[in-house]
C-alpha cells in the first residue's frame, strides 16, 4: 500500500487556482485543453469518473504535469533543448538580460521522414548559407567565436546570449538559443524585443505585429532549408511555439505605430502562457502560410482581451513584412516545387 495517497480534491483545488489566476475561464481552459466544457466544469466538480486522458490533458494545459515522451522523439528533443538552456543560465544572476528574464518565445520543429541523420558538419554549412530574411534570422549562425554553432552531443548547437562573449547587442532579445539535429529537429528561443532597453517600461507590452513577422519568417526558414535539402515536398512538418511571460502585458503596436488604429487601450493578456501547434505537408506550408500563420496564432491575440486577428489582418502583416524585407535586399519565402 502506498503512504503518499494522491489528494484528488487538493490537485482539483490547486487546478481551479491556476485557471483563476491565468485569467481562464472553463471556456478558454476547454479550448486550449482540447475538451468539452462540461467535462472541464465536471472535473472541477470533483467528478472521479472521468476518463484520465481528459484530465491529463486539463492539467497539461495548466502546466501541472510534465508529459511523457518516448527518447528520440519530438518531444524528448523540445525538453532537452530546454534543460540545456537551463543548464547554460543557471549560473547568471536572476536578472540578466540572457535568462530571458521578462518573457521569451520559443519555437520547434521536425520535419518527418528523414531515413538518417544528415552529417551534421554540413548541415551546419547549410544552415549557415540560407537566404538572411531579416537582419536578425531564425537560426542565425554568427561566425565569431564563442557564438558560432558547435557541434556537441549529436546535434548543432548556438548560444548567442553567451555572456562570456564580447558582444554589441546583450539584451534578451538578442540572446538567441538554438539547436537542431541531424534528423531535422530544430528548437529556437529568444526574449522578446518589447523587454529591451529601447522600452521604458520593459515586460509590459506585448507587439501585436511580430508574433505574425516571426513566425512567418521562421516557416520561411523551414522552408529555405527543404529547398536546399530538396526534400520531398510530401514530407510532414511538426510546429510548435511557447509564449512566456505574457501576464499582464498591454497589446500595442510598438514596431508600428501607425497601425495602432487596429487596437484599443487596455487589451491585456491574463494568461502567463500560451503554446500552440501545426501540422502539415511543406506543399501544404508553401501554399497556404497565411492561413495557418493565422490558425495557430489566433488563440494567442484571443488572450489580449479577445483581439481579433482576422485573416485579413495576418495576411497584410505578412505582405507588409515580406515588402519590408525586399526593401532591405533580404530574400522573399520560397516556394516548394
Amino acid at each position: 500500500m502506498t503512504d503518499w495517497p494522491l489528494d484528488w480534491q487538493g490537485l482539483v483545488d490547486e487546478a481551479v487556482r491556476r485557471r483563476k489566476e491565468e485569467g481562464h475561464t472553463q471556456k478558454s481552459l476547454a479550448a486550449l485543453a482540447g475538451v468539452s466544457v462540461p467535462t472541464v466544469n465536471a472535473f472541477e466538480q470533483g467528478d472521479i469518473k472521468l476518463r484520465l486522458e481528459k484530465v491529463f490533458h486539463i492539467l497539461d494545459a495548466l502546466g501541472m504535469v510534465v508529459p511523457p515522451s518516448a527518447p528520440g522523439s519530438f518531444a524528448a528533443f523540445v525538453r532537452a533543448a530546454r534543460q540545456r538552456w537551463s543548464q547554460l543560465v543557471a549560473p547568471l544572476p536572476a536578472g540578466h538580460p540572457s535568462r530571458q528574464p521578462l518573457g521569451r518565445v520559443s519555437y520547434a520543429y521536425e520535419i518527418a521522414g528523414t531515413d538518417s541523420d544528415l552529417p551534421l558538419g554540413s548541415l551546419r554549412t547549410i544552415l549557415s548559407g540560407l537566404p538572411d530574411t531579416s537582419g536578425w534570422p531564425p537560426f542565425w549562425a554568427p561566425h565569431k567565436e564563442g557564438m558560432r554553432p558547435v557541434i556537441r552531443d549529436g546535434l548543432i548547437e548556438c548560444w548567442i546570449g553567451n555572456p562570456d562573449i564580447d558582444r554589441f547587442l546583450t539584451d534578451a532579445a538578442s540572446s538567441d538559443f538554438w539547436q537542431v539535429t541531424g534528423d531535422l529537429k530544430a528548437y529556437l528561443q529568444r526574449g522578446f524585443p518589447e523587454d529591451g532597453t529601447a522600452n521604458l517600461a520593459p515586460g509590459t507590452i506585448f507587439d501585436v505585429a511580430l508574433p505574425i513577422w516571426r513566425t512567418a519568417e521562421l516557416f520561411s526558414q523551414i522552408l529555405h532549408l527543404a529547398k536546399a535539402l530538396e526534400l520531398n515536398p510530401d514530407r510532414r512538418v511538426r510546429f510548435e511555439c511557447r509564449y512566456e511571460g505574457l501576464g499582464g502585458r498591454e497589446l500595442i503596436s510598438w514596431a508600428a505605430p501607425l497601425r495602432r488604429g487596429v487596437l484599443r487601450d487596455g487589451m491585456r493578456s491574463r494568461t502567463a502562457n500560451i503554446s500552440l501547434t501545426a501540422e502539415l505537408s511543406l506543399a501544404g506550408l508553401s501554399a497556404n502560410v497565411h492561413n495557418v500563420v493565422h490558425e495557430m496564432l489566433a488563440p494567442l491575440y484571443e488572450l489580449f482581451d479577445g483581439f481579433d486577428a482576422t485573416p485579413q489582418f495576418v495576411t497584410s502583416e505578412i505582405a507588409e513584412f515580406q515588402n519590408a524585407m525586399l526593401r532591405l535586399g533580404h530574400h522573399p519565402m520560397p516556394q516548394t516545387s
